[in-house]
C-alpha cells in the first residue's frame, strides 16, 4: 500500500508545542497554514519541501527553523517572523518566491548553504525590512537582485556578490549601511534609487560592463566623494549621485554630458 505524503493546512488544527517537529506523514506546509501562531518557538522541517505563502507568517515567537531539504519557499512564508535570528537556505532550493523574510526584524544571519543554486533571482523584498542583517554573501547564479530585496536594512554593512550577477533592480539596497561596494564584472544595470540614502557609503567600483544606471542610483550618500565610470555608458538617468561627488570619465562620453548637464564636478580619466 502507497501511503501518499500529504499538506499540513489550517484544519489540522492549531500547534500548542513551542517545539514541533512535523510527522513524516507530511511533505509540505500549506498557505496561512500556521500563521500567526503566537506558540512555536522552534520547528523541524528537516522532512518538508514546500512551503507555501505566508505558511509561518507573523509567528512572532519563532526563533529557529530547519530548512534542509525544502525545495520551495512561498510568498512571504516567514514574514513578520520578528523573532527570528538566523536561517540557512538549502542547496535544494529550486523556488524563493517574493516576500520571504519581510520584516524579520532581528534576523541578523543569513546563509546560502550551496555555492550554485538552482534560483537566478532573488526576488523583490526578500529582505525588506531585516533592520539587524549585517553581512550577506548573495550564490553563484543569482543574476538579478529584485526590486527591495534589501530595502531598509539599516544594519547591512556588507554585501558579497556573485560574478553571475546582471541586473540591481530598483531601490534593492535603498536605506542600507553598506559602506563599500565592489560591483562585480557582468553587471550590465544599475536600476532606479538601488543605493538610495545609503549615508556610509564611501566607495563603488563600477565595473565596465555595466550598460546603465538610472536616476537617483547612488543619490543621497553624501560620503561618496567620488564615482568613476571609465565606459561609454547607454543610458544614465538624473541625479545619479549627489552635487558633491566628483566623476571621473572619459571624455566625448554621455557620463560627460550628463556632467555638464547636472553641473556636477568632473575629472578625466
Amino acid at each position: 500500500m502507497i501511503h501518499m505524503k500529504k499538506e499540513y493546512d489550517r484544519s489540522e488544527g492549531k500547534i500548542a508545542d513551542k517545539i514541533f517537529q512535523f510527522p513524516e506523514v507530511y511533505s509540505s506546509i500549506g498557505r496561512n497554514a500556521l500563521k500567526n501562531n503566537i506558540r512555536i518557538r522552534s520547528v523541524d522541517l528537516n522532512r518538508i519541501r514546500h512551503i507555501e505563502p505566508f505558511a509561518f507568517a507573523g509567528c512572532t515567537t519563532l526563533r529557529q527553523v530547519n530548512l534542509r531539504n525544502c525545495i520551495r519557499l512561498g510568498k512571504g512564508a516567514f514574514s513578520n517572523c520578528v523573532n527570528l535570528k538566523s536561517i540557512q537556505i538549502p542547496e535544494s532550493l529550486i523556488v524563493m518566491e517574493p516576500m520571504v523574510f519581510l520584516n524579520c526584524k532581528r534576523l541578523s544571519e543569513v546563509t546560502f548553504c550551496g555555492t550554485v543554486y538552482a534560483v537566478d533571482k532573488l526576488e523583490k523584498e526578500s529582505f525588506l525590512g531585516c533592520s539587524s542583517l549585517k553581512r550577506i554573501k548573495i550564490p553563484r547564479k543569482i543574476e538579478v537582485i529584485g526590486e527591495r530585496a534589501f530595502y531598509r536594512c539599516m544594519e547591512l554593512e556588507e554585501v558579497l556578490l556573485p560574478v553571475s550577477l546582471k541586473e540591481i533592480k530598483r531601490e534593492a539596497f535603498y536605506q542600507t549601511g553598506l559602506k563599500e561596494l565592489e560591483l562585480p564584472e557582468g553587471l550590465k544595470k544599475i536600476g532606479d534609487s538601488a543605493f538610495l540614502k545609503c549615508k556610509q557609503l564611501e566607495y563603488v567600483r563600477i565595473p565596465d560592463t555595466v550598460e546603465v544606471i538610472e536616476k537617483w542610483a547612488f543619490h543621497g550618500c553624501p560620503r561618496l566623494k567620488m564615482l568613476e565610470i571609465h565606459q561609454d555608458l547607454k543610458q544614465i538617468g538624473p541625479w545619479i549621485t549627489n552635487k558633491s561627488c566628483t566623476i571621473r570619465c572619459k571624455k566625448g562620453t554621455k557620463t560627460e554630458q550628463y556632467c555638464k548637464e547636472y553641473d556636477i564636478r568632473c575629472e578625466y580619466i
